[in-house]
């Protein structure tokens, strides 16, 4: 919400993980501190909010609001054996999806399509089949996807 503009910083955003890291709920949090602290080296939870919120504010006041391709357009970042993991536990989601090698690390990429790739011309126009008759009055309605009643 940065980057678009919404808020200047995440805490002022509600719902993002940056308040979650820096106040953990009591319950039903979504974050595994735990599992981060451990991913991340740090001994407890108040190393982990301080280095966190220093990470953020480096990213805000260096590398300004810049998106981050290998989050964004990418379903799992990390070291091969965890994205090639994420991969296998996707089963036929990942179908067509590539494990690629980027710097330090590995994305499951999705594949791009362009938006007209499933289109063709008979979808272009509203064709004589998808006219649907109205009444008695013999006025035609074009309706798409509507056959003609039977006579």
């Amino acid at each position: 919400m940065v980057r678009a503009g919404v808020v200047k910083h995440p805490s002022e955003w509600a719902m993002s993980g940056y308040n979650e890291i820096q106040n953990p709920p009591d319950r039903y949090g979504l974050i595994d501190l735990n599992g981060l602290m451990k991913l991340c080296g740090m001994i407890n939870k108040d190393q982990m909010r301080s280095e966190y919120k220093q990470w953020v504010e480096d990213a805000i006041n260096i590398d300004g609001y810049t998106r981050e391709a290998c989050w964004t357009e990418s379903i799992a970042v990390g070291n091969r054996q965890f994205v090639e993991e994420t991969k296998v536990k996707l089963g036929l989601k990942a179908m067509g999806r590539k494990v690629v090698e980027s710097n330090d690390h590995f994305l499951l990429k999705e594949t791009y399509a362009p938006y007209n790739a499933r289109l063709d011309t008979k979808k272009d126009l509203i064709r004589s089949e998808n006219i649907y008759y109205w009444g008695t009055w013999g006025r035609r309605f074009h309706l798409s996807y509507k056959k003609k009643p039977p006579q």
